[in-house]
């Protein structure tokens, strides 16, 4: 099995970036104007920008499988993906909470009982409130990983193709039957999996580890599934995506590891988790003050921009280097 070049992995990240950011300019033009309302016009929106997710989805396809394919013990993937996801996100949630709480949006607060809920990522299952509307896709990422982890265990990532296949059909299955239970299909992934698995496809094709013809079908079965239910908006996206891991796989893609991207791909995360309800209250706090409406946005990008550094290099990647270190060194010690 041909292994991957972790350098070219720069480019996915920048991509991750470019995501992350368009979905923070949706949120600080379309979004706030539609939910709280913007007091001038904005010189520029970005409607599509919530697309990104789809972005996301589709890259975490190609993350989670090769790091599946590069475990060798269950647990070292339990813990990696732990030490990627809470630390920065306990973080996010604090910070979160407390500017929200002093910010003029009362609609973005919420119970004291559901902010400690959140602190679990798993929200979404009981119906809680998120501390920010952006966290729903969270849930939707660990559900990804708990099927992936399972598969991993049953030893079926080497016969993917064919798993995706019946994987992709969920979502047939619940749009022919709605009634069907909801947090089943939650847990599932049914919705979103098509995206996921454009992004497995993608690595399957960069690693070598099959041909282009071998996965196109499943590729084009998630397409075809992605314009018949969710229609030609989301089809369009599929396809942008497909094009863009093709571009990546072939090497062609290289102008995305240009530094300013691969900056922003790396505080993307924390970027992500921090945006929304702080991003909004910045601009509601400004224009109270009487500063125009694309100023405000502007200076809530900047300060989100700065407080995702901040979280990423402070505290995001030195929770997870300690964690992984003292997994690592756990381990070494027991062997």
């Amino acid at each position: 099995m041909g292994g991957v070049e972790r350098g070219r992995l720069a480019e996915l990240d920048a991509l991750r970036g470019l995501a992350a950011l368009a979905v923070v300019l949706f949120h600080f033009t379309t979004r706030y104007d539609v939910a709280i309302g913007h007091a001038d016009p904005m010189l520029v929106t970005v409607p599509w920008g919530h697309f990104g997710v789809q972005f996301f989805f589709g890259i975490s396809g190609f993350v989670i499988f090769m790091t599946l394919k590069r475990t060798s013990h269950p647990m070292d993937f339990v813990v990696s993906r732990f030490s990627r996801l809470y630390p920065a996100y306990w973080a996010a949630i604090a910070v979160t909470t407390a500017v929200v709480w002093i910010g003029p949006l009362d609609q973005l607060r919420i119970p004291a009982a559901a902010v400690l809920i959140n602190f679990s990522m798993l929200q979404g299952l009981f119906g809680v409130p998120s501390v920010d509307g952006a966290y729903w896709t969270l849930l939707v990422e660990l559900s990804f990983y708990a099927v992936m982890f399972s598969l991993y265990r049953l030893r079926m990532l080497g016969r993917i193709e064919w798993v995706l296949v019946a994987w992709i059909a969920l979502k047939w299955l619940w749009w022919l039957v709605p009634d069907l239970p909801f947090r089943i299909g939650l847990l599932l992934v049914q919705q979103y999996i098509p995206f996921f698995a454009l992004g497995i496809c993608a690595y399957r094709i960069y690693a070598r580890d099959q041909v282009a013809l071998a996965v196109a079908p499943v590729a084009i079965f998630a397409m075809i599934t992605i314009l018949v239910i969710d229609g030609w908006q989301h089809f369009a996206v599929s396809v942008s995506i497909a094009l863009i891991f093709w571009a990546f796989a072939a090497g062609r893609a290289r102008w995305l590891a240009w530094p300013p991207l691969v900056w922003l791909g790396g505080i993307s995360y924390s970027l992500y988790l921090v945006h929304e309800n702080i991003g909004w209250t910045v601009i509601a706090a400004f224009t109270e003050m009487g500063v125009n409406s694309n100023l405000s946005a502007l200076l809530a990008l900047g300060l989100v921009l700065g407080l995702s550094t901040a979280i990423s290099v402070v505290f995001e990647r030195p929770a997870m280097r300690w964690i992984r270190s003292k997994w690592q060194h756990r381990n070494t010690v027991r062997f």
